[in-house]
């Protein structure tokens, strides 16, 4: 538990801080009604928050939508209604360049005293090899963009693998 999990310049967490983290986020999603395949935007720079809010909304039970904040405004703009999430995890420096209407925001920054309230154990949610974990928008190169949906099986298989050709291991952000 006190390896370090992920580590991006400048800051890192064990993996004790990262299950924590990820459980309390999940709790506080769960409280704002993130259930079974429920899509949720995760519009965060990559940083240590990132794999916080990706894990917290799949231990919520939630399916993550990743919308990169450095894609033009139109983009992001599809991407969420698309997606049609109803909640969207963010940091509070990204806030101007995101459409927000009618959704529920997250700031895993700003929020996070209050985030860091429920219990640090993992929620009571089962998470199942079938279900979605991720939608993941194509570049729409063909045409319009579409959403592929991942399951956790298929995310898994992917994980297996990347570790294999020692994918994360390199680079500003790294995970074990």
């Amino acid at each position: 538990p006190d390896r370090i999990a992920v580590s991006c310049e400048p800051d890192q967490l064990t993996f004790a801080e990262l299950e924590a983290r990820s459980n309390q986020l999940a709790r506080h999603l769960i409280s704002l009604g993130v259930g079974s395949e429920q899509l949720v935007a995760v519009a965060v720079e990559r940083s240590v928050e990132m794999l916080v809010g990706l894990l917290g909304i799949m231990k919520a039970g939630g399916v993550y939508v990743p919308v990169d904040p450095a894609y033009p405004a139109d983009r992001v703009s599809f991407m969420l209604e698309n997606s049609q999430a109803q909640v969207v995890v963010t940091q509070e420096r990204l806030l101007a360049g995101l459409p927000l209407d009618d959704v529920k925001v997250v700031c895993l920054d700003r929020d996070w005293a209050q985030i860091a309230e429920p219990p640090t154990e993992p929620p009571p949610v089962r998470v199942e090899a079938e279900p979605l974990a991720y939608v993941i928008h194509t570049s729409g190169s063909t045409g319009q963009q579409q959403g592929v949906q991942i399951p956790h099986r298929a995310l898994m298989h992917f994980l297996t693998r990347s570790e294999e050709r020692g994918v994360g291991k390199e680079g500003r952000c790294r995970w074990s």
